[in-house]
């Protein structure tokens, strides 16, 4: 029963990846339904001595295709490609001259066989046996070449994971450092905000550490973080906050989103828009989903005259965050700015599979 159970938890692709005897068991069977026509026109058509010289003689195939398998790993996969190929050509005319001997022994005393002789049988099966070594070479040679590629695919997406990772855990502190920062001016003014921006941060700070470990998590979740930290800047900045947030996203949207891949937009548009004080900070920010499509737009007035560099830590890092997750068309970033305002346009193409 265990056995049972540890069977029914492999998926076929790891069978296929690291286990021999499915690649074994598929070869065989292939065999066999190869080889069922001529079983079936000799038990129908000839006497039961020929059916059992074919049964022993399978022994001489078996014998041949193993063979075959261990010269490639010793000749083949160490580039001795000639050696290989005149050795294995070599080893499977022998292969065909025992078994025709076998045959001319076993079936001697058959008058249908009497006819045939030992040099016929030998050049008339020749290039079939040539055919046949070429056919087993490319088999090991497919099912090398695809367990290779699966394992290279297997260690970039391991590797893509790790750094994806890596670039997540630079966020939190990245994000504190920012907060903190607010924070300090408020203590230092001994500010009646403070409270209540501190419990809101615990609440973030929360996310980051908990959810945020996720792959993914619910959209409808994630613009809740957003919104969270849109309040707390809200609640520090009061009157000189101009922030609409137009959320079309529905609350039972089932699509998911890499965590903390859009705070740091946020966190940059609020870094810009402090440079405007002590005109009022404006922050536009709309998301809605079309489809999997899921749009995020942006956009912030900053002072020409104390511009910051647009591509910070946060910004550079989420850029990389996007080729790793949502790679090959899966997502467009746009950054523009048209003198007053910075606008960023992100298009993410979701799954409803976390």
């Amino acid at each position: 029963m265990i056995a049972i159970g540890w069977f029914k938890n492999l998926e076929p692709n790891d069978l296929l990846l690291h286990r021999r005897w499915p690649w074994h068991l598929l070869f065989w069977i292939g065999y066999i339904l190869f080889r069922f026509w001529m079983y079936y026109i000799t038990v129908k058509y000839y006497p039961a001595v020929y059916l059992e010289y074919m049964l022993l003689s399978e022994t001489f195939s078996v014998g041949i295709v193993y063979f075959t398998v261990w010269l490639y790993k010793r000749l083949f996969e160490r580039k001795r490609y000639l050696f290989y190929f005149l050795t294995g050509a070599a080893g499977w005319m022998f292969y065909l001259y025992g078994r025709t001997v076998f045959q001319l022994y076993y079936l001697k005393d058959e008058q249908s066989f009497k006819g045939n002789t030992l040099a016929d049988i030998l050049l008339n099966n020749a290039s079939f046996v040539l055919v046949c070594f070429l056919f087993v070479t490319s088999c090991k040679y497919f099912k090398d070449g695809y367990i290779r590629q699966q394992f290279e695919a297997e260690k970039k997406e391991q590797q893509l994971m790790a750094e994806n990772n890596n670039l997540k855990s630079q966020i939190a502190p990245h994000f504190l450092f920012n907060t903190l920062n607010n924070l300090y001016g408020l203590a230092v003014e001994k500010s009646d905000k403070l409270p209540g921006l501190m419990l809101q941060l615990s609440g973030l700070l929360r996310h980051s550490l908990y959810e945020a470990q996720k792959p993914m998590v619910l959209l409808p979740e994630e613009l809740n973080v957003l919104k969270n930290y849109t309040g707390l800047e809200r609640v520090r900045l009061e009157d000189d906050l101009e922030l609409v947030f137009e959320d079309a996203v529905p609350v039972d949207s089932t699509l998911h989103i890499a965590p903390l891949i859009l705070i740091v937009f946020m966190e940059n548009a609020f870094k810009h828009s402090r440079f405007v004080q002590p005109a009022a900070v404006q922050i536009h920010t709309r998301t809605w989903v079309k489809g999997n499509r899921f749009y995020f737009v942006v956009k912030n007035n900053y002072s020409v005259e104390r511009e910051s560099s647009p591509n910070g830590i946060g910004l550079t890092n989420v850029k990389r965050r996007l080729e790793v997750l949502y790679p090959n068309g899966q997502h467009q970033l746009t950054v523009s700015n048209d003198g007053s305002f910075y606008t960023i346009h992100l298009e993410l193409e979701l799954s409803h599979i976390a």
